[in-house]
């Protein structure tokens, strides 16, 4: 009867965490850039020698079933679809990379969110206001006033009312060694893992200007995953109960 009790246990744990993941990914079907989190499981088996828990492998053919539990959180890097806004600012990635933001301690960040504009100082920002991580070849507070241009490269170019184009500086593409480096810190960003690297990218990338990215939540599949994983919450938590009740049965039968 314990069994059951663990089994039921184990599934009502790993299917909370199934339910906020995947209430959080429809909280941000909007959200510009985002990615989409996932939870994998793994069965687990109790070891009869050592009396534990363990996740399931190959040669455990003696182990018992004792249920499942939340094993991996990752990201869906998948690209989301591209949405026209005439923002001069805004900006999508076309391709692998990231743009780089600097935090409020100049520290690195990665993001897919090309919601960019200026700040009251002249700064190239995000929508927290954070700075874009890009070469000046102009500073700023210094750049002409006019029509904005940036090619797929990243190329910032300003053209004045005089029809003068000016080079002022080129925004900044990352790419990680590998995405399994990153971990999400919210707002859409990302930040490098400890001992995780990244550098310029140098693979194929295109940036839209006057652009933006969409999230990639597929939302009817999501809120197919959300009754899935409700129905067997509650069906869980159902023999959990069964469970206790004729515990507590059987309990009262042998006093």
């Amino acid at each position: 009867m314990n069994h059951l009790l663990n089994i039921s246990r184990s599934g009502i744990n790993g299917l909370q965490k199934k339910l906020d993941v995947t209430s959080h990914n429809i909280a941000n079907v909007n959200t510009t850039g985002y990615k989409e989190q996932k939870m994998s499981f793994k069965e687990l088996l109790a070891n009869p020698i050592l009396n534990n828990q363990a996740p399931i492998i190959a040669d455990a053919q003696t182990s018992i079933y004792r249920g499942v539990r939340a094993e991996d959180e990752h990201v869906n890097f998948q690209q989301g679809a591209f949405t026209s806004t005439g923002n001069q600012w805004d900006l999508a990635l076309e391709g692998e990379g990231f743009f780089g933001i600097r935090d409020e301690n100049n520290q690195l960040t990665f993001t897919r969110d090309g919601s960019f504009g200026l700040d009251q100082t002249g700064r190239l920002v995000n929508s927290q206001g954070r700075a874009v991580d890009m070469v000046n070849y102009i500073p700023e507070n210094n750049w002409p006033k006019g029509s904005v241009n940036i090619d797929q490269l990243g190329n910032v170019s300003i053209k004045s009312n005089n029809e003068q184009q000016t080079l002022v500086g080129k925004i900044n593409v990352y790419q990680p060694g590998n995405t399994n480096q990153l971990q999400a810190i919210g707002d859409g960003q990302f930040q490098l893992i400890e001992g995780g690297q990244a550098q310029l990218s140098n693979q194929p990338f295109k940036i839209r200007h006057g652009s933006l990215e969409q999230s990639n939540v597929n939302m009817a599949q999501t809120m197919t995953d959300l009754i899935v994983t409700q129905r067997a919450y509650s069906l869980n938590t159902k023999v959990l109960q069964s469970t206790d009740d004729l515990l507590s049965i059987t309990n009262r039968l042998t006093d």
